[in-house]
């Protein structure tokens, strides 16, 4: 398992930290438990801090359901 292929944010997280503006996604994914989904929209510049590092990345926004879903999911890209 590579594990996500994509960064996945929540729209919970995006809510929280006040992001409310993304486009349309022409996509769909196939999650984890095999199922086809419709993204909320994607983030073409999201700005994340890692370790006081600053990147900027592609990222899927998704309605989690799950109890306890992480905020914030950063694919495999190599």
């Amino acid at each position: 398992d590579k594990g996500s292929g994509v960064n996945v944010i929540s729209l919970w997280t995006c809510n929280a930290l006040g992001i409310q503006e993304w486009e349309p996604c022409p996509f769909w994914l196939r999650v984890a438990d095999t199922s086809l989904v419709r993204p909320t929209g994607l983030i073409r510049d999201l700005e994340v801090t890692i370790g006081g590092h600053a990147f900027r990345i592609f990222a899927v926004v998704l309605q989690l359901n799950a109890q306890g879903a992480y905020p914030l999911l950063l694919g495999y890209h190599g």
